[in-house]
């Protein structure tokens, strides 16, 4: 699957024009339109997130110190967060930042393999064709204004043709170098205009106009995944396949199910609790934890390997992602572990496997991201993730003790001193308050989830920039604005997501769901098995989130049919989907982990399986002893 878009991947940032000085001139002139508009965009995806940071942080300094909340704070960030999406998404294609199925294209050699590069690029132009034509219907149709900004509500949709037409120049025109690409891309986008117009005509429904609308979904979204196109892509296509075969949702109202989707106040907490994970690697905070970790555990047999694992469990209660910590763990101490005699495979295993952990101890991206298709409270999932983090991070630590031992890792050595282990706290204090403010502020209503991320963010920032003056302007300027890129493509996840969600619903697969389940399955742990070998499969070729956008609306009924608490279920489905991510084909934290440290990642999912086992012992645990995720809520009262 390629990774999605983070700073440890160089060309996912967009080529400067000068990577190829000798090219012929006018492939010279497209490299540097390509590369212009990429700035130009994801330069506005940069002040529309200030924007919304600014505005929402203003709103909250308005409530609770002025008692006078803004009223068009609110409505300005969810139609921000619009525009940022659909741009950044458009920006995110240009530069293969979406997240996709590769291994068939990988297994495919020379003629064949140029054919699926045809299709699969002809499916992707098509989907952004249908973001114009149906985008332009979309605006034309919507009328009024907007309830306090009284701005026109065709200008929110407005992006939607914008995002089609940007996407597509920035698809065409990149690796332009490359002559076999240029023509792929030529081909495909010839290929998606014939297939629009014969779809349009109607050459569907001969074929599947009688067809169950999510059978001919499902079938879409399989197909388009096999050819590699990106799974967000996969979700919104499939739907409009279904608009051609006399499907439930028009095209026009399939966009607009999918802006509804991603409009949600509490979505924002995305790009804000991203942003703080970016400027606290980017201010060199993370090191002030390394060090109060050390102090703590580093004096056991592997001692580097357990800070390794409390590291990500402290980092994760800011930064939130997952691809983040196992890029800057990997850069800071798997160098180090290397050099004290740890196998370089087991250094970037463990790193890999610890990298689960942000995504479980709040605040995770991956609980609000359940928490926009469940009903559930974001406050108690934040703090039903606090003692399955615990009981993972000890799990890990515990395996990498004795994989230590049998290997002769690291000897154990003596303890840190109280007063180093107090100096490294009082260093870690600006960093760890932060998670305490979070968790304190969202358990006890004080403020929201979203609330609470922009409040993070510009903590963060003060810490970073003008406390500790840890960065310059521009270097904040360009981090932010990958940042907004990288939020953009998540929530465009969660975006694409909806109509799909909204077709399983409304032709009843959940209720057949449930009834089959309720004939191969009569009890609650039963139930809980079930899902968890099907979300083992499915987390194996699917990314977190859209595993879980697809799978959560479907299990969700079925679960609380036999009474199991959605938080529950929200903490067993974060930890089994990551799975994917430390095992292959998939295995995006081990590529991650092994691109930075120059290791074959063969070896390295070869080293992480004995962390795997442990991770799965945790996840009974979890389906066995429901007070490992709800007993904390009730302690607290």
């Amino acid at each position: 699957m390629d990774h999605e878009h983070h700073p440890e991947f160089p060309e996912s940032a967009g080529r400067e024009p000068a990577d190829a000085p000798f090219q012929p001139g006018w492939k010279r002139n497209v490299d540097i339109a390509h590369w212009a508009v990429d700035r130009i965009v994801s330069g506005f995806c940069f002040v529309v997130l200030s924007a919304m940071s600014v505005v929402v942080l203003a709103g909250v300094i308005s409530r609770y110190v002025f008692n006078d909340a803004l009223s068009w704070s609110e409505e300005f960030a969810i139609w921000a967060f619009t525009w940022l999406i659909f741009l950044g998404a458009a920006v995110a294609i240009g530069r293969h930042g979406h997240v996709a199925m590769t291994f068939l294209s990988n297994a495919l050699k020379g003629r064949a393999r140029d054919a699926l590069a045809i299709v699969r690029d002809g499916a992707i132009f098509l989907t952004l064709l249908m973001f114009v034509t149906k985008g332009i219907e979309l605006s034309q149709m919507v009328g009024g204004t907007s309830a306090s900004l009284q701005w026109p509500n065709a200008l929110r949709y407005a992006v939607i043709p914008a995002a089609g037409v940007i996407g597509a120049f920035l698809y065409l025109t990149n690796d332009v170098a490359r002559s076999a690409s240029r023509v792929h891309r030529l081909a495909g986008l010839a290929l998606s205009v014939a297939a629009y117009f014969a779809l349009e005509g109607g050459a569907l429904m001969p074929l599947l106009g009688g067809a169950s609308p999510s059978v001919v979904m499902l079938g879409a979204f399989f197909v388009l995944l096999l050819l590699g196109v990106p799974v967000s892509f996969c979700l919104i296509a499939s739907v409009m396949v279904t608009t051609w075969t006399g499907g439930m949702l028009p095209a026009p109202a399939v966009m607009q199910n999918a802006v509804a989707g991603a409009g949600k106040f509490i979505l924002l907490a995305i790009p804000f609790f991203l942003s703080a994970g970016y400027l606290l690697t980017l201010g060199g905070l993370s090191s002030r934890l390394i060090d109060f970790a050390n102090s703590l555990v580093g004096h056991f047999r592997g001692g580097l390997a357990h800070v390794n694992v409390l590291n990500s469990l402290m980092l994760g209660g800011v930064s939130g992602s997952t691809s983040a910590d196992a890029a800057s763990t990997t850069k800071i101490i798997v160098p180090e572990m290397v050099k004290r005699g740890y196998s370089a495979p087991f250094s970037c295993a463990i790193t890999a496997a610890s990298s689960l952990l942000p995504n479980v101890v709040p605040p995770a991206i991956a609980m609000l991201v359940f928490a926009s298709v469940v009903d559930v409270s974001i406050a108690q999932l934040f703090i039903g993730g606090v003692v399955p983090g615990i009981v993972l991070a000890a799990a890990l630590m515990l395996t990498a003790y004795i994989i230590a031992r049998r290997r002769n890792y690291e000897s154990a050595k003596a303890r840190a001193p109280y007063s180093e282990v107090w100096r490294t706290f009082l260093r870690a204090i600006p960093v760890l308050i932060v998670v305490i403010v979070v968790l304190g502020g969202i358990r006890f209503g004080v403020t929201t989830a979203t609330e609470a991320g922009v409040m993070t963010l510009f903590y963060v920032f003060l810490l970073g920039k003008i406390v500790f003056n840890a960065y310059s302007w521009p270097d904040f300027y360009t981090n932010f604005r990958e940042c907004s890129v990288e939020a953009a493509t998540v929530a465009f996840l969660i975006a694409a997501s909806a109509p799909f969600a909204w077709i399983l619903i409304a032709e009843q697969v959940p209720q057949t769901l449930i009834a089959w389940v309720s004939t191969v399955a009569d009890s609650r742990i039963l139930v809980l098995l079930a899902m968890n070998v099907v979300l083992f499969g499915v987390g194996m070729f699917l990314d977190l989130t859209p595993a879980m956008l697809i799978t959560a609306p479907l299990f969700m009924p079925v679960l609380a049919n036999f009474g199991v608490d959605p938080v529950q279920v929200g903490i067993i489905m974060i930890i089994n989907l990551q799975l994917g991510g430390v095992t292959p084909p998939v295995g995006i934290l081990v590529f991650v982990s092994s691109q930075i440290a120059k290791v074959q990642p063969g070896l390295v999912f070869r080293a992480v399986i004995p962390f795997i086992v442990a991770i799965l012992g945790v996840i009974l645990l979890l389906d066995m002893l429901p007070f490992l995720t709800l007993g904390l809520w009730d302690l607290l009262g």
